[in-house]
């Protein structure tokens, strides 16, 4: 009996003996943001060229397009440029660079006063004494 008692005591021992040195490595591991090398990538943006010459004086490239009904179109006389040379054979068959990716007109608008049916009865999933205009 007394051997049994000897030998979980030691076990208990051991035991708290390593959750107790686990617990001081990761409490004084103190970690100062200041020591932390960041890696940043050099921008090198330069155009040696003033690209105000060449935008509008109201420009601005962050700002939301207006109206999508000033949409500049190409016009089919502006796409037989010639360049000297025949492009057909360094691009892929069939390629086309001005090709046909949104219909601006199919898009469907919701109107926010349309009342919509989830068909979803939120009373199976919810406490029966909920109350959503209770604060917390």
């Amino acid at each position: 009996m007394k051997t049994q008692i000897i030998k979980v005591s030691t076990l208990v021992l051991i035991a708290m003996t390593n959750v107790t040195l686990a617990n001081a490595a990761t409490q004084n591991s103190n970690l100062e943001l200041d020591s932390i090398i960041y890696l940043e990538e050099a921008e090198d943006t330069s155009l040696s060229i003033d690209t105000e010459a060449y935008l509008p004086e109201d420009f601005n490239p962050y700002a939301d397009p207006a109206n999508f009904e000033h949409v500049s179109y190409i016009e089919e006389n502006q796409l037989n440029i010639d360049l000297g040379f025949n492009t057909e054979k360094y691009l892929p068959e069939g390629f086309s660079p001005y090709p046909f990716f949104f219909d601006i007109d199919s898009v469907k608008y919701i109107d926010e006063n349309d009342m919509f049916e989830l068909d979803f009865d939120t009373k199976k999933y919810l406490p029966s004494n909920f109350n959503a205009d209770t604060s917390i």
